[in-house]
């Protein structure tokens, strides 16, 4: 039990550590995005709890929806343009224009009520110095506005809330001097890693997608046999690190080439065979055309993966100057990544292949996976929307995910335990035949 024990106390670890945010349920938020081309633009949200004293309203801090804060849009708009400035260092002010519908935001204290403002002027390029000014603080010793850059290159930050940074704003003290002019080169490698390690926890693609190439990765496949226990944990492993060497190898390839701007796929295109991608791993699965040859295929669809996390790297505005170190930072954050994820998802499928019940673990995860995989090509062709990223996320957002990881492999070591006490452990030559505990498996003590 002991490798199982190292195992779980960091994942539960993380069930209960919260990340820092801005929203704390008393604070408004002024959300600012500037990019190297010179253009910004922004985003401010205010608690419903806020609004409702603002505007005497009555709305429910933690149910409120897109409706019910659109019959107040036009008021709270106005009170915004009226309130929120920014300047130059000259004094000059900026053109800042609300736009778009407000959406409700949920947090983990109350739905948030965000409006989007852009930014007319086009700089040279970033802006460095500025001052933001909120007039609309209640003058009391709980609300405060705080502001937050969300997207900066320059110091690395990229679409991350983080720490409340340059400040605060109090009724007090209104404008709040930001000086964002310090290009640490350190930091903004930092920021990418982050972002690469972000876009694998949260992209449920990439994650199922490297699920259904491992689900065959502790098995052998003979045309006699069909899949059959692969002999060691070596073998196994040894399995995985060429599928996962395979998928970066080719994703890094095309993360370079798309990054740079040698070549672009249209996202669309790229989008969609990444869904077909885990269609077709998932059919091979069940009747291999590839067989004990998956990192062929790893490395065939990597090459479209990479260009999907060139995309998301192309939408932050990243400046040419700094595109290289970005493109080495986020491709080390999507190996972290990735190599958690399998390191997690590993160990379960280790102890379950040689139970009577992995065959059966095999082909259903493998239709499911295809399944959910084609319900995202129909809305990726058809640019439509399924609801089966608001299923999925209720399962896959860390770090809900890695405890569930955990829980499987706990559940997993029990299953193989009491099978093992059966004597009903599959064969290592592949034959189908039951073996008893005395078996000759060279398994390291997982368990």
């Amino acid at each position: 039990m002991a490798l199982l024990g190292l195992l779980l106390v960091p994942l539960f670890g993380l069930l209960f550590t919260s990340t820092a945010s801005a929203h704390d349920g008393d604070s408004s938020v002024v959300y600012l995005d500037v990019f190297p081309d010179g253009t910004a633009q922004g985003q401010l949200e205010h608690p419903v709890s806020l609004l409702n004293d603002l505007f005497d309203l009555d709305l429910d801090p933690d149910t409120a929806t897109d409706a019910d804060l659109a019959a107040i849009e036009d008021q709270v708009r106005a009170y915004n343009a009226n309130n929120l400035s920014i300047a130059r260092s000259d004094g000059s002010l900026w053109d800042l224009t609300f736009t778009g519908e407000v959406v409700a935001i949920e947090t983990e204290n109350e739905i948030y009520a965000g409006f989007l403002f852009d930014i007319a002027d086009v700089f040279d390029s970033a802006p460095r110095e500025f001052s933001v000014t909120f007039d609309g603080i209640v003058e009391d010793n709980t609300h405060f506005a705080s502001v937050v850059m969300r997207t900066d290159p320059v110091t690395g930050v990229f679409l991350n809330e983080g720490d409340p940074v340059p400040g605060f704003i109090r009724a007090d003290s209104p404008t709040l001097d930001v000086n964002l002019d310090d290009p640490n080169t350190l930091k903004a490698f930092t920021g990418t890693v982050g972002l690469g390690m972000e876009h694998i926890f949260i992209g449920t693609d990439h994650i199922l997608f490297v699920l259904v190439l491992l689900l065959p990765a502790v098995m052998v496949f003979s045309l006699a046999d069909g899949w059959a226990p692969v002999p060691s944990f070596k073998d196994g492993l040894w399995r995985v690190i060429k599928i996962a060497t395979s998928f970066t190898i080719a994703h890094s390839i095309t993360l370079a080439l798309g990054g740079l701007g040698i070549i672009e796929l249209p996202s669309k295109l790229v989008e969609t065979i990444i869904a077909l991608s885990i269609v077709a791993t998932a059919f091979h699965n069940l009747k291999p055309i590839f067989a004990n040859r998956e990192a062929l295929i790893a490395f065939a669809f990597g090459i479209f993966h990479g260009f999907g996390f060139a995309g998301l790297l192309s939408d932050l505005g990243v400046g040419r100057g700094q595109r290289l170190l970005s493109l080495f930072g986020f491709n080390v954050g999507v190996e972290i990544g990735q190599g958690f994820i399998i390191l997690l998802l590993f160990p379960a499928l280790y102890l379950m292949r040689r139970t009577i019940y992995y065959p059966w673990m095999l082909r259903i995860g493998s239709m499911l996976l295809a399944l959910v995989a084609t319900i995202w090509a129909i809305e990726r062709i058809f640019e439509t929307e399924l609801g089966i990223d608001n299923i999925l996320e209720k399962f896959t957002r860390a770090p809900r995910v890695f405890v569930l990881i955990a829980i499987a492999t706990a559940i997993a070591g029990a299953v193989r335990q009491f099978e093992e006490s059966q004597g009903r452990l599959l064969d290592l030559d592949g034959e189908g035949d039951r073996s008893d505990s005395t078996s000759d498996d060279s398994e390291p003590a997982l368990v």
